[in-house]
């Protein structure tokens, strides 16, 4: 059986998709302190999508599969972890003078190259041992008189 990659990680990375992307558009409009706070409140979110699909890992583990697509999704999540934390060390600076460093616009490129490889691998089907979802044969009742 197939099953996609979907769930509580791809809202967690969608979620912090849309903070980034609300952090570039900060920028552009020149708002620095509030593209640094946006920085800040991802930082727990992308934490929080991070450890989802750390737990999914463990699950898959412990189930006895090996899952080296969400191996490399849980590593994945944990370089944008840093990349935001180094964003947000990267403005705060500069906040008080309301401008927005270039370093700090690289990084957010950075963050979106990893969020689009994270969207690429969720998007790769998983195989799944054959016993899962599947019930049990029953006798048909005709032949069992």
């Amino acid at each position: 059986m197939w099953q996609s990659r979907t769930g509580a990680s791809a809202m967690a990375v969608e979620l912090a998709a849309s903070l980034i992307l609300a952090t570039a558009l900060c920028d552009a409009f020149g708002f620095a302190s509030a593209s640094f706070y946006l920085l800040v409140l991802g930082v727990p979110i992308t934490a929080a999508a991070g450890l989802l699909c750390f737990a999914r890992v463990v699950d898959a583990v412990n189930g006895g599969r090996m899952d080296t697509l969400g191996r490399l999704q849980a590593t994945l999540s944990a370089v944008l972890v840093a990349g935001i934390v180094i964003g947000a060390a990267v403005r705060e600076p500069f906040i008080a003078a309301g401008t927005i460093p270039p370093e700090a616009s690289g990084v957010l490129v950075i963050c979106f190259a990893l969020l689009v490889v994270q969207a690429l691998i969720a998007l790769v089907p998983s195989r799944r041992s054959g016993r899962e979802g599947r019930t049990p044969a029953r006798p048909h009742s005709s032949l069992s008189r």
